[in-house]
């Protein structure tokens, strides 16, 4: 059965990867991300992959109730179901934790906890009346282990590991499986936004990381267990 999959954060990098992944594979998927020239130039590339019916643009900000609740009703007007939700949307900061703005860490929490929050409280209503359904929350090698000046995204990281095993806690019985990816550095506009000078050939590459997290979603492991992608 070809899977209807909610992407967040598909505009670029893994996100974008993991949407072209699903595509590739005979999926419907709805790309979301939070500026629409983004979102439409993704679409774009995309469509070459598939027919247009087995895609959809969503927009909006994953830190806004709102735009979540609006986003999801859209997709299950659209498709009519939701197999598969792929939290993948993410920002960071590195800075030591004294220069660290508040705001700063606030939109660190805000996009990549919250905004994994607000799409599964959402979701697993909808995956519960299915009696099905999977959700892979993208947290980091760095959900599991702290390294300094990243006091924000480390924080994030580590309570989207802490979520994804409340969640597989809570829809035990349910037929929802909720899964887990760490994966170490990805070579990504994220990754270079923020100056670390890495070295391109010692990073993973998006694509990569999309096909791990599509042998994620047809794994069927036990609920909550985490998955290292370090290479």
């Amino acid at each position: 059965m070809n899977h209807i999959v909610v992407i967040t954060g598909s505009s670029r990098g893994i996100g974008f990867a993991t949407a072209a992944e699903f595509i590739k594979n005979g999926d419907r998927v709805a790309i979301f991300c939070r500026h629409q020239p983004h979102g439409q130039k993704a679409r774009e590339l995309l469509a070459r992959l598939a027919p247009n019916e087995n895609l959809l643009g969503t927009y909006g900000d994953v830190r806004r109730r709102g735009d979540v609740k609006r986003v999801v009703a859209r997709c299950l007007k659209h498709f009519g179901r939701i197999d598969i939700l792929i939290n993948n949307a993410g920002v960071a900061v590195y800075k030591p934790i004294e220069k660290t703005s508040e705001r700063e860490w606030d939109r660190v929490l805000d996009t990549n906890l919250k905004g994994t929050f607000l799409f599964a409280r959402e979701v697993v209503p909808v995956m519960k009346k299915q009696k099905r359904g999977i959700i892979i929350n993208i947290s980091s090698a760095l959900g599991v282990e702290g390294e300094a000046n990243f006091s924000a995204y480390c924080a994030s990281k580590f309570g989207v590991v802490g979520l994804t095993q409340v969640l597989a806690d809570e829809t035990k019985g349910s037929g929802i499986k909720v899964y887990a990816v760490l994966p170490g550095a990805v070579n990504t506009r994220l990754n270079w936004d923020l100056g670390l000078g890495m070295d391109p050939s010692e990073l993973l590459s998006p694509e990569y990381l999309a096909k791990r997290i599509f042998e994620v979603a047809g794994a069927e492991a036990e609920s909550g267990k985490l998955f290292e992608v370090y290479s």
